[in-house]
C-alpha cells in the first residue's frame, strides 16, 4: 500500500483517518521523479484533534505509570521493525533516495533506539535527599504531558524514533509531525504499532501535511507540553519564539558545519575514507555531516589529492542500485541550492572536484549532484561559514594548534568535530577547547542511543539520546516531608 500511489492517512486516537480538508500530497522519489505514494495534506482540525486524543490517553489512563507496559510496548515495536525491515527500508530509499545499504543502516538503528529505551523505561529514576534531622526530600522524575516531535526529511525515519522513543519510555504521549518531503517511511513506521495492544489509543499519533500550519499549532497549543524540532536553524529560531510565548519546554537539534581537523601525525590511510564518508553519506545532507577539513600545511596537498580520488571513486546513482555509493539530493530546490554555493565557491575559492550537476541518462529523472570539494577556502566565505546541506567539502589548511582550533570555532555552529592524530594529549587537549556537542577521535559519525548527542551555539538546545535524552522528557519535582521522631 506505501508504495502506491494509494493514500496513507493519519493515525489518531488508535485509528487510520482521512484529513479533514480532504486534500492530499504527494511523496517523489527524487532519483526518477515518480510518485511513490501520496500521503494526507491535514489542517488545523487534524492536528487538534490529534492534540486532544494524546492530551486524553496521558491524563485517563495507566500509560505514565505503567512502566512494564511501556517497556514491553517499545521492545515489541522494536522486533516488529526488526521483522520488516527489508521492506521499511525499502519505502525509505524510494521516498529519500538514500542507498539501499544506507537505509538498512538507518533502519538498524531505529531497531537499536527502541531496544535501548525499552530497558530505560524501567530506569526513570530520581533520588532521596536527606535534608536535616527532621527533613526529607524527594526529587522525582515525572512524565512532561504531550509532546509535539517534529522531524526532518534526511535521515526522517532515525531522527525520529530518536525522540519518540526517549519521550514514550518516560512516560509521555506523543504527536508527530514528518517531514512533507517524506512522510511515507514515517507513516510506516508508526503503522508497526497498530497491533501491538500494549499501547493505549492516543499514545501515539501522526499527523502529515504542512509544517507552516501543522508546527505553529503544535507549538502555540497549550494542551502540548514540550516540542522536539529536528532541522534547520532558521525554522528552530521561529518555533522557539512562538514555544516561548507559551514558556514551552523546547529541544532543538538545528544545523552544522562541522569540521574535521587533521593532525600530521594522523593515519592518513584511515582518515581519508572515514573524512570523504563523513561528507558524502546521505548526499552530504546530515546536520553533524563532516562540510569542513582543516589539515595541516605540511600534508595539505597530500591530503587533497587522496580526497579527490576519493570523491572521484564515488558510485552516483539510483539508490535501489545496491552498487550506488551516493544517491539524489532531496529535491530540484535543494540541488538549486547547492548549485549556487558551488557557483560562489568558484569564485572564491579553488574547485578540486565535482561543482556540478550530473545529467545525461537516468541523471535526468532525478536530482543527482557530483561529490565536490573546495579548496583553499576563506573562512569568511559562504561555502565556509553556512549548510550548505549537500555533497560540498571546504577545505582550510592550519599552521598550528591554536589556528586550528580557531578555524574550528569559527562558525555559528557547534554541533560535531573530529581530531586527527596518534598524540592522545594534543586530542583530548583540542576535544576540550572545540565548541561541539559531539567529539569523535580518530573516526566519525560514530552514534549510539546510549550517549548523548546535541549541539553549541546556534546547533542547538538540549540533548538527545542516553540519559540526558531520557530526561529531556520528564519535570523534575521536589518533594520535602518533614517528620517527627
Amino acid at each position: 500500500m506505501l508504495l502506491t500511489t494509494e493514500a496513507v492517512k493519519n493515525f489518531i486516537d488508535g485509528r487510520w483517518q482521512e484529513s479533514q480538508t480532504g486534500e492530499t500530497m504527494k511523496a517523489i522519489n527524487p532519483a526518477t521523479g515518480e510518485v511513490v505514494g501520496v500521503a494526507q495534506k491535514s489542517g488545523l482540525e487534524d492536528i487538534k484533534k490529534a492534540i486532544q486524543s494524546a492530551k486524553k490517553a496521558f491524563e485517563t489512563g495507566d500509560w505514565k505509570y505503567n512502566a512494564v507496559k511501556r517497556s514491553d510496548a517499545l521492545m515489541k515495536w522494536a522486533n516488529r521493525l526488526e521483522e520488516n525491515k527489508e521492506k521499511i527500508s525499502t519505502i525509505l530509499t524510494k521516498e529519500n533516495g538514500k542507498p539501499l545499504k544506507e537505509s538498512r543502516i538507518e533502519i538498524g538503528s531505529c531497531i537499536d533506539t527502541l531496544k535501548y529505551f525499552a530497558g530505560m523505561a524501567r530506569s526513570v529514576f530520581g533520588r532521596s535527599i536527606n535534608l536535616s534531622e527532621s527533613s526529607y526530600g524527594i526529587v522525582d522524575k515525572s512524565p512532561i504531558g504531550v509532546v509535539g516531535i517534529i522531524s526532518p526529511w534526511n535521515w526522517p525515519a532515525m531522527l525520529m524514533i530518536r525522540e519518540v522513543a526517549p519521550a514514550l519510555a518516560a512516560g509521555n504521549t506523543v504527536i508527530l509531525k514528518p517531514a512533507s518531503r517524506t512522510p511515507l517511511i514515517s507513516v510506516a513506521l508508526v503503522g508497526l504499532i497498530e497491533e501491538i495492544a500494549e499501547f493505549p489509543p492516543g499514545v501515539v499519533n501522526i499527523v502529515t501535511g504542512p509544517g507552516a500550519l501543522i508546527g505553529e499549532e503544535i507549538s502555540k497549543s497549550p494542551d502540548v507540553h514540550a516540542i522536539s524540532f529536528t532541522g534547520d536553524t532558521t525554522t528552530g529560531k521561529q518555533l522557539a519564539k512562538v514555544a516561548a510565548d507559551k514558556v514551552k519546554k523546547l529541544a532543538l537539534e538545528l544545523g552544522g558545519k562541522s569540521p574535521n581537523i587533521l593532525f600530521p601525525d594522523a593515519d592518513i590511510q584511515k582518515a581519508v575514507p572515514v573524512i570523504a564518508k563523513s561528507i558524502f553519506i546521505t548526499a552530504g545532507q546530515m546536520c553533524f555531516a563532516g562540510s569542513r577539513l582543516l589539515v595541516h600545511e605540511s600534508i595539505h596537498k597530500e591530503v587533497v589529492s587522496q580526497l579527490k580520488i576519493e570523491a572521484e571513486k564515488i558510485k552516483v546513482g539510483n539508490g535501489m542500485d545496491e552498487t550506488v555509493d551516493m544517491g539524489p539530493v532531496i529535491s530540484e530546490s535543494q540541488l538549486k541550492g547547492v548549485l549556487t554555493y558551488c557557483e560562489e565557491g568558484k569564485r572564491v575559492a579553488k574547485l578540486v572536484t565535482g561543482g556540478t550537476q550530473l545529467k545525461g541518462g537516468d541523471y535526468d529523472k532525478g536530482f543527482f549532484m557530483e561529490p565536490t570539494i573546495f579548496d583553499e577556502v576563506p573562512l569568511e566565505s559562504s561555502i565556509c561559514q553556512e549548510e550548505i546541506f549537500g555533497p560540498v567539502l571546504v577545505v582550510q589548511s592550519f599552521k598550528d594548534e591554536e589556528e586550528a582550533i580557531q578555524l574550528a570555532n569559527g562558525t555559528i555552529f557547534g554541533l560535531a568535530a573530529g581530531v586527527w592524530t596518534k598524540d592522545i594529549n594534543r586530542a583530548l587537549r583540542v576535544s576540550k577547547k572545540i565548541d561541539a556537542g559531539t567529539v569523535w577521535i580518530n573516526t566519525y559519525n560514530k552514534n549510539y542511543p546510549s550517549t548523548e548527542f546535541g549541539g553549541y551555539k546556534e546547533s542547538g538546545l538540549g540533548r538527545t539520546r542516553g540519559l540526558e535524552g531520557l530526561f529531556e522528557y520528564t519535570e523534575t519535582k521536589h518533594i520535602n516531608i518533614d517528620f517527627e521522631d
